[in-house]
């Protein structure tokens, strides 16, 4: 390795952080960390792990019912990454196995977005494993796309995103849901030609494979192109208060990079921004708006016509 790029290594490899370790917990905390950590280490199933959660924090009669929640969610999320920490094909089991207790406890945007911030604490020195827990978690439907977005504009970034992981997760979110759009507006011209087609003999057809429903992937292209146009918006909305703000950013040179980065959002996904262009015009890019986030706004339309 050159002399020269020495400085560019690390001293110590990126590992993850672990909350609960022995001399950071109290002994009823302890209790809990060890029946939840045992059972995923046994095999233990989603369910019984949300038993022994449910138990233990029973017995912790001086805390309400939501602050008991907020510690069960936070306590399986930490111990299923724990389980997954050392590979990626670890983490992708672990994060399947425990899908539908994950799922559970992500009932509310509120709690979506604690799984998130979890996840960022466990990976904060391995910025690669935490993009791609939170592309993990996308996939599963375990988070959703608004929340990454609530997560990456948390006021604990403002300063950091000369950090290329924020970019890229950020990218990373808004392709997939634009591939899920492209992907149900293909499987609709399919359901619509299988409706279209006459079948001669309806003895002949198979009905292990009936066609889907025009109606069913209609439903589901509405919901998703929904979710496709919060996520521009809330975007927009995040970056154009930051910039129009004197406590956005963390002085000049972070206003360049976030201003980089708006700038780059604009362009790649300016057909989705067209596509929503009334009502980013009426709600995000107001008066209220910087001048050169508004000029941003503007470039991205010529650019798009």
């Amino acid at each position: 390795l050159p002399e020269s790029c020495v400085e560019l290594v690390p001293v110590k490899a990126p590992t993850h952080n672990f909350k609960y370790t022995v001399q950071s917990m109290d002994e009823r905390t302890r209790e809990v960390s060890v029946a939840t950590g045992r059972c995923l280490k046994n095999k233990g199933t989603a369910e019984q792990a949300l038993e022994i959660l449910q138990t233990h924090y029973a017995k912790w009669t001086d805390v309400d019912d939501e602050t008991r929640q907020v510690l069960a969610r936070e306590m399986l999320t930490e111990h299923v990454l724990l389980l997954g920490s050392k590979t990626f094909s670890h983490m992708l089991n672990a994060i399947e196995k425990f899908m539908p207790a994950l799922q559970q406890f992500g009932d509310s945007p509120e709690a979506k977005l604690q799984i998130a911030k979890v996840v960022e604490d466990f990976w904060c020195k391995n910025t690669q494993f935490f993009a791609i827990t939170i592309d993990k978690l996308l996939n599963y439907r375990v988070i959703d796309p608004a929340t990454v977005v609530e997560m990456l504009f948390d006021s604990s970034h403002v300063g950091a995103w000369s950090q290329f992981h924020l970019w890229e997760i950020l990218r990373n979110t808004m392709n997939k849901v634009n591939m899920r759009v492209e992907q149900l507006q293909t499987r609709l011209t399919a359901a619509q030609v299988a409706a279209d087609t006459i079948v001669a003999d309806e003895a002949e057809a198979d009905p292990a494979q009936p066609s889907e429903s025009v109606e069913h992937v209609e439903s589901v292209l509405a919901q998703m192109l929904q979710e496709q146009k919060d996520a521009v918006v809330l975007i927009a909305r995040h970056f154009a208060r930051l910039l129009s703000s004197s406590d956005g950013t963390a002085g000049e040179v972070d206003r360049v990079w976030l201003m980089g980065r708006f700038k780059e959002f604009m362009r790649t996904y300016r057909q989705q921004v067209i596509d929503n262009v009334q009502t980013l015009e009426n709600m995000v890019f107001t008066d209220e708006a910087s001048q050169d986030v508004r000029l941003v706004f503007a470039c991205t339309r010529i650019l798009a016509a």
